[in-house]
């Protein structure tokens, strides 16, 4: 199982959750699960929010979004700003062919996700690494 959707399953205190989720209509929704969202993305991922930014957040997708974009910026070493779901392969120079497998594994090892040896060239987005296997 995906272990960024297990641990937003366990703070939104429900059995399990997907990426289309919106989050804010779970029943029960209220700020101390948001505060333990803020809580979960930085503190277990090393993906620092906003409180505007989270505002702005709708899915799950999104919060997995931030905390997949903070693993990238680790693995190409640079600055999380410098990143969105949209860039692609060879858009910055840090992302070479080597550090695109290096991120693959990472993602998998951190996530607890798999991606299968014949989809890994087709990871050309950022957001094609959003997966919820």
């Amino acid at each position: 199982m995906n272990l960024f959707l297990k641990g937003v399953a366990s703070v939104l205190e429900v059995d399990e959750v997907d990426l289309d989720l919106d989050f804010r209509t779970v029943p029960g929704w209220c700020s101390l699960q948001g505060f333990g969202l803020l809580v979960l993305l930085e503190n277990d991922w090393g993906a620092p929010v906003s409180i505007d930014r989270f505002l702005g957040m709708k899915s799950v997708r999104d919060l997995y979004r931030e905390a997949f974009l903070a693993l990238a910026a680790k693995v190409f070493g640079v600055e999380r700003a410098t990143l969105s779901g949209d860039l692609g392969y060879g858009e910055i120079p840090e992302w070479s062919s080597v550090n695109h497998l290096k991120l693959v594994m990472e993602a998998e090892k951190r996530f607890g996700v798999s991606y299968p040896f014949e989809r890994v060239p087709f990871l050309r987005r950022l957001d094609d690494f959003l997966v919820d296997a």
